[in-house]
């Protein structure tokens, strides 16, 4: 994930009282992003997001795949010790 620093302290006043997802615009309302404040619900990040999958698809892949399957946190682990230096 990438990081801006915010320098102008009105900017961040602003930010400060954002409550919920919100657009970030330029002065002619083109949309440069959104940014979603750390106090927003975590569910907020997934609102409106879109499977490719369909139902089906996804339980034929569970199906197929789960046998393969591990805890994510065993995942992590094997990249940690694959990665060190990217995952310290």
């Amino acid at each position: 994930m990438s990081r801006v620093v915010l320098e102008d302290p009105g900017v961040v006043a602003t930010l400060d009282a954002v409550q919920q997802r919100t657009e970030l615009c330029d002065l002619s309302g083109r949309v440069i992003g959104f940014f979603v404040p750390r106090s927003a619900n975590p569910a907020i990040f997934y609102r409106g997001a879109k499977s490719p999958y369909t139902r089906e698809e996804v339980e034929r892949i569970y199906r197929e795949q789960a046998k393969d399957a591990k805890p994510l946190a065993d995942f992590w682990t094997e990249m940690r010790e694959k990665y060190p230096y990217r995952f310290p």
